[in-house]
C-alpha cells in the first residue's frame, strides 16, 4: 500500500504502524465505496437506527426551552444561570462532534456510536435526579458530548452503507427526521412537563434511546477502519480545538449580559487559539482534526453552505419573534405558529431533495435551494412591515422549502469528498460549521439589538433580513461548489 492511500485512510506514517493491524485505506484514485465492506450489510433497519439515534441532539436542544422556568423555581436560581444549560450544550456539541468523528474513524463507527447512545441514556437519566444546577448543567453537558459522539458516527455510515445511487434520498430521510424532531421537541416538552415536571423530559430519552440499540445492534454495519495502538490519541489539538470553539461561542451570551468588551476579548482569544490549534494540527501525525480536509474544495464548499444555510435560518428563527412581539404587538404563540411554516416546510421537503440528489447528481438541487432560499429571504425583508402576516408566512415557507431541498445534496457531498477511511472526521466538522452558522447568526443579532427592541423600529429588522438576503446569496455561490456540474437535464 502506498503511502498516499494510508494517510487518506486517516492513520500515521508507514514508520509509525504496526505490521499487524489491518488497515482499510482509500486513495483518491480508487472509488471510495468499492472499500466499504459495509455497503453489502445494510439491512431494512440500517436507516431508522440511524435516523432515532440522530433525534437524540435536536430534540433535547429544544424540548429544554419550555422546562427552563420550571427548572429556575426548582432550584431558585436566576435566568443567566438557567441559560447556561442552552449555551453550554451549544458548546458540548459543536466542539465534540469532530472529536466523535474521529473516534469513530479510530476505533470502529458502529461501536462509537452505540457507546454514544449509551452514555446518553446515563447522561439524561443523571439530568432527572441531579440535586442541584450544578449537576443537571454537568449532565446535561454530558449529554452534549454523547450525542456528538453519535451524530457524526451516523452520517459516516450512511455513507458507508448505502449505495451512492440511493444515498442522497437516504441522507435525506435521516434530515426529515432531524428536522421533525427539533420542530417538535417545545410541544413534547410542554407536555412532559406539565403532566409530570422538567425531570420528565430527560426520563423520555431513555426509551428513545434503548429502541435506537436495539434496532443499531443488529443492523448497524461493522467497520474496517482500527487504530495503531502505539499511537496517542491528540489531546493536546482536542484541548485547544475546545478552547478556540468555546471562545466563539460564548460571544452572543457575553453580548446578552451587556458586556462588549468581554466579548471582544473572547472573539480575539478564539482567534488567537484558532491559530495555535491549526499549526499543532499540521504538524502532528495523528490530527484530531484534519484541517487539511479543507484544501479539498467540495469538502470547503460544503462546510461553507451548511454554515450559511444555518445562518440564514437561526437569525430568522431568533429575530421574528422578537420582531412579531416588540414591534408588532403579537403574543408568543403567534410568532411560534408562524416559525412552524419555516421548520415544517424544511423537514418535509428534505426526503424530495435527497430523491432528486439520487436522480440528478449533487449540484442542481443544492443550487436550485439556495436559489429558493434567497427568494425567500428576500420576501421575508420586503413582507416583513406590510398589514398581516400572510407575506411573512409565505416567506418562510419558501426559505423552508429551499432549506429542505438543499440540504441532503450538500450534506451527500461533502462526505463523498473525502476519503472513506476519513468521513467521521469530515461528518464532525461538516456538523460543527453547521454550529458555527447558528453561533454567528446569534451574534449578529447581539450586535445588532444590544438593546431589546421597542415599537418604531421596524427598520431594523428589514435591515436584518436584508443583510440575510446577501448571506444567502453568497450561500448560492458556496452550493455551486460542492459538487461537479452534471446530470442537470
Amino acid at each position: 500500500m502506498t503511502d498516499k492511500g494510508i494517510e487518506a485512510a486517516g492513520l500515521p506514517s508507514p514508520s509509525l504502524v504496526s505490521k499487524n493491524v489491518a488497515i482499510v485505506a482509500a486513495d483518491d484514485a480508487v472509488k471510495p465505496d468499492t472499500l466499504a465492506p459495509a455497503a453489502r450489510a445494510a439491512g431494512r433497519w440500517l436507516l431508522p437506527a440511524i435516523a432515532i439515534g440522530t433525534t437524540l441532539a435536536p430534540l433535547n436542544s429544544t424540548m429544554i426551552a419550555v422546562a427552563l422556568p420550571d427548572i429556575q423555581r426548582a432550584f431558585s436560581v436566576s435566568v443567566t444561570a438557567t441559560a447556561s444549560l442552552v449555551t453550554l450544550y451549544l458548546v458540548a456539541m459543536a466542539v465534540g462532534q469532530p472529536i466523535g468523528g474521529r473516534l469513530g474513524d479510530i476505533y470502529g463507527r458502529r461501536r462509537v456510536y452505540l457507546l454514544g447512545l449509551s452514555w446518553f441514556a446515563i447522561a439524561s437519566a443523571g439530568c432527572a435526579f441531579a440535586p442541584s444546577l450544578f449537576w443537571l448543567i454537568v449532565f446535561r453537558t454530558q449529554q452534549a458530548l454523547a450525542g456528538a459522539m453519535s451524530f457524526p458516527n451516523g452520517t459516516a455510515m450512511v455513507r458507508e452503507a448505502v449505495p451512492e445511487e440511493r444515498r442522497g434520498s437516504a441522507f435525506g430521510m435521516v434530515g426529515l427526521a432531524t428536522g421533525l424532531a427539533a420542530a417538535s421537541g417545545p410541544p413534547i416538552g410542554g407536555a412532559l412537563v406539565h403532566a409530570f415536571g422538567w425531570s420528565a423530559i430527560f426520563w423520555a430519552n431513555v426509551p428513545v434511546v434503548a429502541l435506537a440499540v436495539i434496532l443499531g445492534w443488529s443492523s448497524l454495519p461493522q467497520s474496517a477502519v482500527r487504530r495503531d495502538t502505539r499511537t496517542p490519541f491528540d489531546l493536546p489539538g482536542s484541548a485547544l480545538f475546545a478552547a478556540s470553539l468555546a471562545s466563539v461561542i460564548v460571544i452572543p451570551t457575553l453580548f446578552k449580559l451587556g458586556e462588549p468588551l468581554l466579548a471582544a476579548i473572547a472573539g480575539l482569544s478564539g482567534v488567537a487559539l484558532g491559530v495555535c490549534f491549526v499549526r499543532w494540527e499540521l504538524r502532528t501525525t495523528a490530527p484530531v482534526v484534519d484541517v487539511r480536509l479543507f484544501t479539498r474544495p467540495h469538502f470547503a464548499a460544503a462546510c461553507a453552505s451548511i454554515g450559511v444555510s444555518n445562518l440564514v435560518m437561526y437569525t430568522t428563527l431568533l429575530a421574528l419573534p422578537l420582531y412579531l412581539e416588540s414591534v408588532r404587538g403579537y403574543g408568543a404563540q403567534v410568532a411560534g405558529l408562524t416559525l412552524v411554516a419555516l421548520s415544517a416546510f424544511s423537514a418535509l421537503w428534505g426526503p424530495i431533495g435527497g430523491r432528486w440528489t439520487d436522480r440528478r447528481g449533487r449540484w442542481l438541487p443544492a443550487v436550485a435551494g439556495a436559489l429558493v432560499l434567497l427568494v425567500g429571504a428576500i420576501l421575508l425583508t420586503v413582507g416583513v412591515n406590510r398589514t398581516g402576516l400572510g407575506l411573512v408566512v409565505i416567506a418562510l415557507a419558501t426559505m423552508g422549502l429551499g432549506l429542505g431541498v438543499s440540504g441532503a445534496p450538500v450534506q451527500t457531498a461533502a462526505v463523498e469528498a473525502v476519503p472513506v477511511g476519513k468521513t467521521g472526521s469530515a461528518a464532525g466538522l461538516f456538523s460543527t460549521a453547521r454550529y458555527l452558522g447558528s453561533v454567528t447568526g446569534s451574534t449578529l443579532l447581539a450586535v445588532v439589538f444590544v438593546q431589546r427592541p421597542t415599537f418604531g423600529q421596524a427598520d431594523r429588522f428589514v435591515g436584518l433580513f436584508a443583510g440575510l438576503s446577501i448571506f444567502a446569496l453568497v450561500g448560492i455561490a458556496a452550493n455551486a461548489r460542492i459538487a461537479e456540474r452534471r446530470e442537470v437535464m
